[in-house]
Formats: C-alpha cells, structure tokens, sequence
C-alpha cells in the first residue's frame, strides 16, 4: 500500500511538472489598445522578440485602439482563456476601468506581468513662451479653458499625472483627450494643444528635436534623457501623491495555470537581459522593472489606489474605489 501511494505521488508530482512546462503549439497574440508609437506599443515590441525564443512561437502584437484603450481591452476580456490572448498596457490604466465606469474589470482580475517604470513630464510647445512650473499654473488660471492640456484620457498616464498636479497646485485645467499617448504628443507638438503630461518614453523623441520644452518630470526623481537632465516636479510640489505607472503584460482570469506559470519562470531573466529594452529605456526615460505576478500586484496596489482615489476625489471617476475593494491611501 505504501507503495502504491509513492508511486501515485510520484505520478502527481510528474503531471504538475508537465502542466508548468507550456510550449505553445501556434502564434500568440497581444494586444495593443492603442495606436501604435506609443509607450505601451513601443514596449511591448521589444519584449514579444525577446519572448519568442523561449516560447518557440511568434509573438504577434496588434494594435486595436478606442475608447482610451477599452476597446482592446473588451476584446482580451471576451477571447477564449487558452493563453494565446493577452493584453498589454498601464497598469494604473487597467486598475482604473471599473472606477471610471468603461469595464467591468480591475488588476484582481488579471495575471500581470510589468516591464518597465515610467514617469510622465510635464511640456509645453515652445511657443507658449512658458519656461516654468509656475509659469504653467499661472497660464491655466489666467486662460482657463483656453489653455487645453493633451493626454489620453483622465485615467491614463498622463491624465493621472495632470490630475495630481491639479490637486497640489490648486488648479482646473481643461484635458484634451486623444486616443493614445502619441496622437497626444502630437497634438502639443502642431499646437493644437499647449502642454501634455504623457509619459517621458512618448515624448522624448519631440523633447530632443526641440519640438517640446520640458518643464518637469512628474514625480520625485529627475529624468535623464541623453544629456538632459529634467528636475522631479516634487522640487516644486513636495506633496504631489505618486504619479508612476508600469507598463506590461497582463493574462486574463481563467487562462490555464501552466501558460501563467511557465511565463512566471521565464520573465524576470528575459527582461532583465533584453539589451533592445535597456537601450530604449535608456534613450527614452524609463527604467527596466521586470515583475511576475505576485511582485507586480504588491509595486501596483498603490499605484492604483492613488489614481483611483484622485479621479475620484477631483470628480472624474462614475464609480467609488471601494466598490472594487480599492482602499484609500493612508494620509
């Protein structure tokens, strides 16, 4: 009998191991919702390369933008939970659906694996004239709704960074909303709008041309790009809640345990040693931050809370936080 429960243990444990060890049989899929040049596209290129060896299948990225990103994200939510489906985005993006009221979803509700940290800048078309923080506080008080920021959308990147801004600086400035951190930076760019605060990998292109003026990075660390050092706008704002956010993959509920464990396995070393990302990071402002699951969701919770809690405090969300089990952040 003894015998007969060792082997039977040893069949388990054999049955478990195969289970973990996934090798996909045909292409995978990730969605991009959004157009394509922003960060989260531009990301997860580099990464779905850098995957494909593992896996031993390509990696096929697609973009299918709308609705600040829910309309891909509608269709990951809605494929088949096979694991040839993923989503790719913001994780205080993803973690803010259900507040705004544009998904039924949360982070609860995905396996996410983060990629790189990115912060936003604050930038004005030079033609503004405007050459300072306080110079861009005083513009939005002086010509209200006249003076339109770019971002896309109150729950993006920037849209949460502008929001924090608003809140220390005691303002009410007029978003312009596109569909997409790039058709954004654009926008500032022919003067359409007079400042964005997307994210620093969007615009450092545009900020090296000249084609934007950077005022400040949004956050408490400076951003370098190239030889440009960009002073943390907490120089001038010491209480600015966190404003950062994390760009990854995220799986959806219901997508079998060995996809999420083989991934889980593999993720943190191809990463770390993707050369194409480190450079791009380098050159663009953002810092490579692998994290599997369990990491990611303890690096996102804050995250979340304080862009749920601040789209709801300046009235932009439908919903409260705590209807998604999102607790205030602790004073």
């Amino acid at each position: 009998m003894k015998k007969l429960l060792v082997a039977a243990g040893m069949i388990v444990a054999s049955m478990t191991m195969a289970q973990a060890e996934w090798k996909p049989d045909k292409p995978i899929t990730v969605i991009v919702p959004y157009p394509a040049g922003g960060v989260t596209d531009l990301v997860v290129r580099v990464i779905a390369n850098d995957l494909e060896p593992v896996l031993g299948q390509k990696v096929v990225v697609v973009n299918q933008a709308g609705a600040n990103g829910s309309v891909g994200t509608k269709a990951v939510m809605d494929s088949t939970k096979d694991g040839y489906t993923w989503l790719s985005g913001g994780v205080r993006d993803i973690g803010t659906y259900g507040v705004m009221g544009m998904l039924d979803t949360g982070i609860d509700d995905w396996s996410p694996f983060l990629v790189a940290s990115i912060g936003s800048i604050l930038s004005v078309n030079p033609d503004t004239g405007i050459d300072s923080v306080q110079g861009f506080v005083d513009a939005v008080k002086e010509q209200g709704d006249a003076f339109l920021i770019a971002t896309a959308g109150p729950n993006s990147s920037g849209g949460s960074a502008l929001g924090a801004i608003a809140q220390v600086a005691g303002i009410d400035p007029k978003q312009l909303v596109y569909d997409g951190g790039n058709p954004a930076i654009l926008a500032t760019v022919s003067g359409e709008a007079q400042a964005t605060t997307q994210l620093s990998l969007e615009q450092a292109e545009m900020i090296r041309a000249g084609r934007l003026k950077p005022l400040a990075a949004i956050g408490r660390t400076a951003v370098i790009l190239g030889d440009q050092k960009i002073h943390p706008i907490s120089d001038d704002f010491p209480d600015l809640p966190p404003t950062e956010n994390f760009v990854g993959i995220y799986l959806p509920d219901g997508t079998p345990d060995e996809v999420i464990d083989t991934l889980s396995k593999a993720w943190v070393e191809v990463v770390s040693n993707s050369k194409d990302l480190a450079n791009l990071c380098e050159t663009r402002g953002c810092g490579v931050a692998p994290m599997a699951p369990e990491a990611a969701r303890a690096a996102a919770d804050p995250l979340i809370a304080a862009a749920a809690w601040g789209l709801f405090d300046r009235g932009e969300a439908a919903e409260s936080p705590e209807k998604f089990g999102i607790m205030r952040p602790a004073e």
